[in-house]
């Protein structure tokens, strides 16, 4: 579809719950894709067999790196080298999610440019060097409010970016009229019985990450 700005869309849904079981009503309800977690809290962690019923209702996942992640101490080079280390773990080595989709790393609070510069620039900066090292498998991308997706984007720290829903936060006007988001979260929905979190996936900005397959258990 495409909105009254002439953007090409899609309707999609995220939540921290494993929603295996729910894969067709999702699909049914007219969503393309779902956003799921990966994290050290295995309560919210991204299940194999999930990813597979996912991907066989014809839905795309996208996968979202969140812990705490809602406050200024969250984020050091430490912490961003920890959650990118687990961030390839869970996706090379069990959901098998393919290279060159995307995974999205969350800063969960209405952050300030002070904080930008102190602690989210150097913790992304330890991200890239991860994936550097492991030979870039993955985009990275960045889940936060405008201000932390508009220079996030600008200094080339990630290359996806995915606006929270929080419309209180800082830029978010600016950087949803910007266009520039990936993925605009919006307010919550149920299907069967089930909270979600909608979404828009923004198509003319090209690929946002998601995958619609998993690699092979014998390929690299």
């Amino acid at each position: 579809m495409t909105d009254d700005k002439g953007i090409k869309t899609e309707p999609a849904v995220d939540t921290a719950e494993g929603v295996e079981v729910l894969a067709s009503a999702i699909a049914k309800k007219g969503y393309k894709a779902v956003g799921r977690y990966y994290s050290f809290s295995k309560w919210k962690q991204l299940q194999p067999t999930e990813a597979q019923q996912l991907i066989a209702a014809g839905l795309s996942i996208i996968t979202v790196y969140e812990d705490s992640n809602d406050k200024p101490s969250s984020f050091t080079s430490a912490a961003g080298t920890q959650q990118a280390q687990q961030a390839l773990h869970l996706a090379q080595d069990v959901i098998r999610q393919p290279k060159g989709s995307g995974i999205y790393f969350a800063v969960d609070y209405d952050t300030s440019y002070y904080d930008y510069v102190h602690y989210i620039t150097p913790y992304f900066k330890e991200i890239q060097s991860v994936f550097e090292k492991a030979g870039n498998p993955y985009k990275i991308g960045v889940y936060g409010n405008g201000l932390v997706a508009a220079n996030a984007l600008q200094d080339g720290l990630v290359d996806l970016t995915w606006l929270s829903q929080s419309q209180g936060f800082r830029d978010y006007k600016k950087f949803r009229d910007s266009r520039k988001w990936n993925i605009l979260q919006g307010p919550a929905v149920k299907i069967s019985g089930t909270e979600f979190d909608s979404d828009t996936l923004n198509l003319t900005n090209g690929d946002f990450g998601g995958f619609t397959h998993l690699t092979p258990k014998d390929v690299s």
